[in-house]
C-alpha cells in the first residue's frame, strides 16, 4: 500500500508538472486517469470530487499526506472496475519503477 500511495503522489506530482501553468489541480488530475483508465464521464466526476477533497485536505497545514492519500486511493479503487483496477495498478507499478530508475540515476 506504501508503494502504490508514493506511486499515486509521483502520478500527480508528474502530472502537475506537465500542464503548462504548472499547478496541479483536480480537474487535470482527474482528466489524466480517465484518459489513461478510460473512464466514463461519471466515474471520471466522482474521481475528480475525490480529488478535490484530496488537494483541499493536502492545502491543510498539518495535513497527515500518507494517510489523505491512504485514503484517496482506497476511495479512488471502489469506483473503478475489476479491469479498471488492474490497469490502475499497472500505472503506478510502472510509475513506481520510472521514479526508482530516476533516483538510481542521481
Amino acid at each position: 500500500m506504501k508503494k502504490s500511495v508514493l506511486a499515486l503522489a509521483l502520478f500527480f506530482s508528474f502530472a502537475g508538472v506537465s500542464l503548462a501553468d504548472n499547478t496541479p489541480n483536480a480537474t487535470n488530475n482527474a482528466r489524466q486517469l480517465a484518459n489513461a483508465l478510460k473512464l466514463n464521464e461519471a466515474q471520471y466526476l466522482q474521481i475528480r470530487n475525490l480529488e478535490k477533497a484530496r488537494l483541499a485536505e493536502l492545502g491543510k497545514t498539518n495535513s497527515d499526506a500518507k494517510a489523505i492519500n491512504d485514503k484517496f486511493t482506497v476511495a479512488l479503487l471502489e469506483v473503478l472496475s475489476k479491469d479498471q483496477q488492474e490497469a490502475y495498478k499497472s500505472l503506478v507499478k510502472m510509475n513506481s519503477s520510472t521514479q526508482q530508475e530516476a533516483l538510481l540515476k542521481n
